[in-house]
């Protein structure tokens, strides 16, 4: 299609409307093109009705806007669009299919597409009318133009005979939409549509009586349904009776049982809107009449089964438009017939004495305001036993919309609403009831409960009376009759029922649903849970049958009611616990039910709020555990909509604030508002950093998705921070603190991780989110001498660099110095998930040996369970600290049983104990597999200060097995060589984070400040081990010696420089070590000279050599030489320091150079050593002499710092002159 466009020059008024009009066609022919493209099957309302399209609606509502003020320009403009879509060039042509039974089936096909075409113009062209033909009071419209439209609508009424191609359903459609037309165009001219009507029956009614004729007439009738009588003026009342009337005078005529029915359910189009509209009685004579003409003979033709469908509704309306002492007079005849047609067995049957029964109570109840008492009561007895038979736990009849019997109660409740509660809503609901006698039934408990939720409802918002329920409430273009009701979901309480009159009954109401809801839990609720075994691989519709049904129904509805209704007799604990087990539920209607009542508990009750976030974290942990993927995701999304909500609630009554601020008197500001306001802020910080705790805990995930997810919840709580008002004293939010430190996270291993990206992003641009999603794989070089002993042995164990950064977080300086409280909470939350994935990873578990899982699903397990290692034992409390300070509900755990063996059962509970935790875990070390092993390494590297004395206590029995020399078999000797590794690597990562070197709480005595003895011990009896196995070149005893050297490395670098002198009381040791280290460290070994042509001196320096030199530095430089001779004027220790200070390797060079410093500040006697720094400055190399002179720098530096006058220094100005100079060169 060509673009059209629009003469800019245009008067305003023809430009808008030729604009619109151009916005229209455009969008017609987009929508037709659609159409033809979809198959012939689907219907066109999916895709044309009001509602699909906003766009489309919005064009077609500003068309009725402008017709206002140019109608007949419009609908003239129309008819030609109309015309030119189908070729029409003549007014002759008349609306036919196009398919013909001779055609071939590829024609035939393209025929139905053609035919699909024109229907789809014609539903978008009566879409159009609808709308614009509103206006025709405001605006004259040439009769010519009327008359086009009534005949183009009355084409479309038309029998078509023999006609059963795929889009007769469509055609059924285009003549409902025209019927429509034809109901908006009566309102205005409805004399040329009567006239019409009549004209097109008289000329059928003419015509020899054919099953074509009847189908036509039949056809005809059903093109007025949507007429609908004017209420006033009176003449257009009389004249709409008028024309019923006629319809009257041919129905009691004709003989035709199916034209008859026709025009019975034409009147009861027409009349039931009369009868909603009517408040009290019409005292018109022409409505009388028409009543009068025909209830008899509809009433004697309703007892006959072959009229009854068709008759009951029309019997129901003559009386519900009938004056008050004619309906008093014969409704009980027609009533009797209703309530005995209830238990018809013809279902269709059954429905319609059911709807006639509440139009006829609602007229009853509302308009007619019920009989003298005792008659009433009498009445209302009657129909309550039929509907809802004693004895019986349905109602009459079955398996009908459960909403007819709440409005039959509500109607009744309008003026009778003691006997409404009393009779029928405390009956269904057991109230009163002992707890023996009590039973569900579901189906009249759901109805009472409804009932009484709407009347309460009713009352609360001041609606007055119930309206009468009418027919359809949607038209086939789509548009809708009435506005759906909103009910209210704020919380009833006891003054507000007292305030609507409901006082007496409100309290009872609560504690039948808290009966209610318990019983449903236990039969539908626990037991459907999507977590629980008997669930998996099961569909709700396979498991929703039955008498579950109406159970799961009444759950909905029970569940819906909070927080609008509170169960009287659950805790606040007891209510949560049961709507987050509610949120996992199998059922997707009352999972999403449950969820919004959380949020409205949390939205609606401050004081809630804490106990909603505990409870749901607390379910979370307990029931949710990490392998129901999709189930986690989807209850951490509603944890974060819970924050979202609590926030969103916070700043609307922000708002509210600050403008009452503005209002209020500076007096009342002076006086202490804000500071009030600040206090009751303060309490809720302690369950959003429990609430950080989880999310803390969720990072430990092997899903990617989870991580996020636990992301955006840090970063909601931090909003929500922000919102509250935190207190100064407070801890900083747990995102700040790991975005701020994902930076140098990062930059302490990027340099062996791997990345599918090209490359990294500014180090600014690095936060939790970007490690959490970034994509890498960890890679170990045994040439990798830059990695600080936890990202060496990390990259040995682990690919995934996540769990280095898990691992990073918590080391003693960063999340547990910055966010304490938070990780308070993560400990035992951390606790019971280790607890959840414990059996399935430890292969004595009973639940392991019968697993057959795949082998994916295992590493994934391993993978969890290694990362809640590292975060349990990062933020474990010591065992004899009780962790009643804790807001947090003690999570379940695992429990030891009598016979000291650990037992799996979920149901014990008990308090986190890094102690417990010891003993189950410390045994594994012993296992063979190397993934259990290696996970409990990284687990116990992280363990924190605070309980690292209780680990050594249960690690002791393995080191003194660990260190024992006895003759073995190769067998046994591989696995304590592998024992004797773990112990060694899980040291060193203690002693890489300053743990074992701890003075309060490590290896060190408090008072001497000397390695303890157990310590001391294990590092002379391993350095005696591997001095007597020195000779061998096992692969596994070069890892044992680089992790031997990397611990006491580490463990000395971590002590001040001057309390190094006191943690190996007997030098000895230290003089061992040094050689021992010695050699292992290849090309600067102290027995290498530079004379010798050492096989490596000129290749790349490996992690083993690196290690064993650290080792050597560390041990030299703990405190004064241990051996004089080593720095006397030929001392080997110069030829040592020399070799060192020459490399090539910056950090070899580095780490001499801090030797020297070292030595020259903890032997400030040892003037050869002095005069050995400075005869270098002038005589070695340029490595040398740059080392030398910037130790000595740096050691007058300190030293000046600490004595000016120090004549030490002026003695080297003159070498400090020389260097800068040479420096300069």
């Amino acid at each position: 299609m060509l673009p059209i466009s629009v003469d800019p020059d245009s008067k305003p008024g023809e430009y808008v409307l030729k604009s619109l009009f151009v916005n229209f066609t455009t969008q017609a022919e987009r929508k037709i093109r659609i159409i033809m493209a979809e198959p012939l099957e689907k219907p066109l309302t999916k895709s044309l009705q009001r509602g699909e399209d906003p766009q489309f609606d919005q064009v077609i509502s500003s068309m009725s806007s402008l017709s206002e003020y140019c109608l007949p320009s419009i609908l003239r403009t129309l008819f030609d669009w109309y015309k030119r879509q189908n070729g029409i060039e003549d007014e002759s042509h008349e609306y036919r299919p196009r398919t013909s039974n001779k055609s071939k089936s590829d024609e035939q096909q393209r025929d139905y597409l053609m035919e699909r075409r024109d229907l789809a113009i014609d539903f978008i062209f009566s879409l159009v009318l609808i709308e614009v033909l509103k206006q025709i009071p405001l605006h004259p419209v040439l009769d010519t133009l009327i008359h086009d439209v009534i005949n183009l609508a009355f084409k479309h009424f038309k029998y078509k005979e023999g006609y059963l191609g795929p889009n007769t359903g469509n055609m059924h459609i285009v003549a409902d939409l025209y019927a429509e037309v034809v109901g908006v165009l009566a309102q205005a001219k409805f004399h040329a549509v009567k006239k019409k009507f009549m004209a097109e029956l008289k000329e059928l009614r003419h015509k020899e009586q054919s099953p074509y004729v009847v189908q036509s007439i039949i056809s005809l009738i059903m093109g007025m349904k949507f007429f609908r009588i004017k209420m006033y003026p009176v003449e257009d009342f009389e004249a709409s009776l008028q024309f019923m009337q006629e319809c009257a005078h041919y129905f009691l005529e004709v003989k035709d049982k199916d034209i008859k029915h026709a025009l019975a359910g034409l009147f009861v189009e027409i009349l039931v809107p009369v009868a909603a509209a009517v408040k009290n009685e019409v005292n018109v004579p022409c409505l009388r009449n028409f009543v009068e003409s025909l209830y008899d003979t509809t009433l004697e033709l309703s007892s006959r089964k072959k009229h009854s469908l068709a008759l009951y509704p029309l019997v129901t309306c003559l009386l519900c438009v009938s004056q008050k002492q004619l309906f008093l007079n014969r409704w009980h005849i027609f009533l009797n017939n209703c309530l005995s047609n209830l238990k018809n067995k013809d279902p269709k049957m059954a429905r319609v004495a059911l709807e006639s029964l509440y139009r006829l109570l609602w007229v009853y109840m509302i308009r007619i305001k019920c009989e003298s008492n005792t008659a009433t009561q009498s009445r209302l007895i009657t129909i309550i036993t039929t509907l809802f038979p004693k004895g019986s736990r349905g109602v009459v009849p079955r398996d009908m919309p459960l909403n007819i019997f709440v409005k039959i109660i509500q109607f009744i409740a309008q003026e009778r609403l003691d006997f409404a509660m009393k009779e029928i809503i405390f009956d269904f609901l057991c109230v009163g009831k002992p707890a023996k006698a009590f039973s569900l039934n579901p189906e009249r408990m759901n109805i009472g409960l409804r009932a009484f939720l709407v009347i309460a409802d009713s009352l609360q918002q001041k609606d007055g009376e119930p309206p009468m329920p009418v027919t359809g409430a949607v038209l086939p273009s789509g548009n809708t009759l009435r506005v759906k009701k909103t009910y209210l979901s704020k919380t009833l309480t006891e003054e507000e029922a007292r305030m609507i009159g409901m006082s007496l009954y409100y309290s009872q109401v609560r504690k039948a649903v808290d009966n209610i809801l318990r019983h449903l839990d236990k039969e539908v609720g626990r037991c459907m849970m999507l977590t629980n075994v008997q669930m998996l691989n099961k569909e709700p519709e396979d498991m929703i049958t039955g008498e579950r049904k109406p159970k799961i129904d009444l759950f909905r509805t029970c569940v819906a009611a909070i927080p609008r209704l509170l169960p009287d007799g659950m805790s606040k604990l007891e209510l949560i616990d049961l709507l987050a087990r509610l949120s996992i539920h199998m059922d997707d209607e009352l999972r999403h039910i449950a969820q919004n009542s959380l949020q409205g508990l949390l939205v609606d009750f401050p004081d809630w709020r804490e106990d909603v976030l505990f409870g749901f974290t607390t379910f979370l942990l307990r029931e949710v555990n990490d392998m129901h993927h999709s189930l986690l995701d989807s209850s951490l999304k509603l944890l974060l909509q819970l924050l979202t909500q609590w926030k969103l609630v916070i700043q609307t009554q922000g708002k509210v604030y600050e403008q009452a601020n503005k209002i209020r008197n500076a007096e009342l500001i002076a006086n202490g508002s804000s500071h009030r306001m600040q206090s009751e802020r303060g309490p809720h910080c302690s369950v959003l950093h429990a609430v950080e705790g989880f999310a803390l805990v969720l990072l430990c995930s092997f899903q990617v998705a989870t991580r996020k997810l636990s992301v955006l919840i840090l970063k909601e709580i931090r909003t929500l921070f922000l919102a509250l008002g935190q207190p100064e004293d407070d801890d900083r939010p747990m995102i700040d603190v790991m975005d701020q430190l994902s930076p140098s996270v990062l930059e302490s291993f990027v340099h062996v991780a791997v990345s599918e990206s090209a490359t990294l992003p500014l180090t600014h641009s690095v936060d939790l989110q970007w490690l959490v999603e970034w994509n890498a794989v960890l890679v170990n070089s045994h040439y990798d001498v830059k990695s600080p002993s936890h990202v060496w042995i990390f990259a040995q164990s682990v690919k995934d660099p996540w769990v280095l950064c898990l691992f990073s977080f918590l080391r003693q300086e960063n999340l547990p110095k910055h966010c304490p409280t938070a990780l308070s909470y993560a400990w035992p939350y951390a606790f019971t998930r280790l607890q959840s994935v414990m059996p399935l990873v430890d292969p004595n578990s009973p639940i392991n040996a019968k697993k057959t899982s795949t082998a994916g699903s295992g590493d994934n397990c391993v993978t969890l369970w290694r990362n809640y290692l590292i975060l349990c034992f990062g933020v474990a409390k010591p065992s004899i600290m009780s962790p009643g300070h804790l807001r947090a509900s003690t999570p379940e755990i695992m429990a030891t049983t009598p016979d000291g063996t650990v037992s799996y059962d979920n149901k014990t509970t008990g308090t986190p104990s890094v102690g417990v935790l010891l003993k189950q875990l410390v045994p594994l070390m012993r296992l063979e597999g190397i993934e259990i092993t290696e996970s409990l390494v990284l687990g116990f590297g992280r363990t924190n200060s605070l309980v690292f004395r209780e680990l050594v206590e249960e690690l002791h029995p393995l080191m003194k097995e660990a260190l024992e020399r006895r003759p073995e078999n190769k067998k046994r000797r591989e696995r304590r060589d592998l024992l004797r590794l773990q112990l060694l690597r899980i040291f060193e990562l203690l002693a890489d984070a300053g743990v074992i070197s701890d003075s309060t709480n490590g290896a060190l005595e408090r008072d001497t400040l000397a390695l303890g003895a157990l310590f001391l011990e294990y590092v002379d009896l391993t350095r005696m081990l591997l001095e007597a196995e020195n000779d061998k070149e096992v692969e596994i005893l070069k890892d044992i010696r680089a992790h031997f050297s990397a611990m006491v490395a580490n463990l000395i670098q971590c002590v001040p420089v001057h309390h190094r002198r006191f943690l190996f009381p007997q030098q000895s040791l230290r003089h061992h070590l040094f050689i021992l280290f010695s050699q292992w460290a290849g090309p600067f070994s102290i027995m290498f000279t530079p004379l010798d042509r050492y096989s490596d001196r000129n290749h790349q320096i490996t992690r083993y050599q690196y290690c064993a030199l650290k080792a050597m530095s560390a041990v030299l430089c703990c405190g004064p030489v241990f051996d004089n001779v080593g720095l006397s004027p030929d001392g080997y220790l110069y030829k040592w320091l020399d070799n060192i200070l020459a490399c090539q390797d910056l950090r070899v060079h580095q780490l001499g150079r801090e030797v020297v410093v070292l030595l020259l500040e903890l032997n400030p006697d040892q003037i050869n050593l002095f005069n050995w720094a400075i005869d270098r400055c002038y005589t070695g190399s340029y490595q040398l002499a740059s080392g030398c002179f910037k130790a000595i720098a740096t050691v007058c530096g300190s030293r000046y710092g600490r004595n000016p006058v120090s004549g030490d220094c002026w003695s080297v100005a003159n070498t400090i002159r020389v260097g800068l100079h040479d420096m300069n060169n």
